[in-house]
């Protein structure tokens, strides 16, 4: 998920799967209102998750596959965790959180 791993990284495997006619996933943290309308940059999966970053009427209406997360599986502690300084202003505003406290999904 973008937070996860750099916007850079998410983006860059979103164009690949696309240009393969392949779908990539946001995974649970969203992506960003620019790359939502841009086709050739947009993961074609949204993940809705338990914490439900990133969520918005916006990124529901340019999915073209949804994908419902249930549980965290077989994860220790609490389940997916990033830390607070993973985020970042820009994954901050994504996630609709404050930067620089830690997520737990």
């Amino acid at each position: 998920s973008l937070g996860s791993i750099s916007t850079e990284t998410h983006e860059s495997l979103a164009i690949a799967m696309n240009k393969l006619g392949a779908k990539s996933n946001t995974g649970e943290g969203g992506e960003s209102p620019e790359r939502l309308v841009d086709s050739s940059r947009s993961s074609a999966i949204k993940q809705i998750a338990s914490g439900r970053f990133g969520v918005t009427s916006q990124y529901l209406t340019n999915a073209i596959q949804l994908q419902i997360k249930m549980a965290q599986g077989a994860k220790p502690g609490e389940g997916g965790e990033l830390p607070g300084f993973k985020v970042s202003v820009d994954i901050g505003r994504l996630r609709h959180s404050t930067p620089g406290v830690g997520l737990i999904s």
